[in-house]
């Protein structure tokens, strides 16, 4: 009989009293580009020796690792002669895309390489399209665009 009582009940104030929000597509990418971290990816770039390996710190220092020696060895090719040493860094900015292809965006070098050495931008670009496959960054799957700093070292000695 109690349960008759609380079924009546339950029946007579029905489902009105019970208020469901309806939520529409728009608000719920709202809501998630409101949380979505737009500076970090989930996977880092990647050549294909780093594909294999699972923790991001280390994908991204083998990654970067290869780049660098990828730059460097071609770099090392180039003969220049040079009446002094040279012992100065500079800053390649380089962007990768949703497809993997790597692109020099700018340099920051100072002008006393870029006299002595004119042809060196030219040499970086040749370098940086020269580079083997890469696998471009994730982001929930996806792949994305992105850009990054390196730091060079250019030295020569007497």
């Amino acid at each position: 009989m109690k349960y008759s009582y609380l079924l009546l009940l339950l029946f007579c104030l029905g489902c009105q009293n019970f208020e469901t929000k309806k939520i529409s597509s728009d608000e719920i990418v709202e809501e998630e580009l409101k949380e979505f971290n737009w500076t970090e990816v989930e996977v880092y770039p990647s050549f294909k020796i780093c594909e294999p390996i699972d923790n991001k710190q280390e994908k991204k220092s083998c990654f970067e690792k290869l780049f660098t020696q990828k730059i460097y060895t071609s770099l090392s090719q180039k003969k220049v002669i040079l009446s002094d040493s040279i012992e100065e860094k500079m800053m390649l900015f380089i962007s990768i895309s949703s497809n993997g292809k790597p692109n020099l965006d700018s340099v920051e070098v100072s002008t006393f390489i870029q006299e002595k050495i004119p042809e060196l931008h030219k040499w970086l670009e040749v370098s940086v399209n020269e580079l083997p496959k890469i696998y471009p960054a994730r982001k929930r799957g996806i792949p994305v665009k992105t850009s990054f700093k390196l730091p060079l070292v250019i030295s020569s000695q007497d």
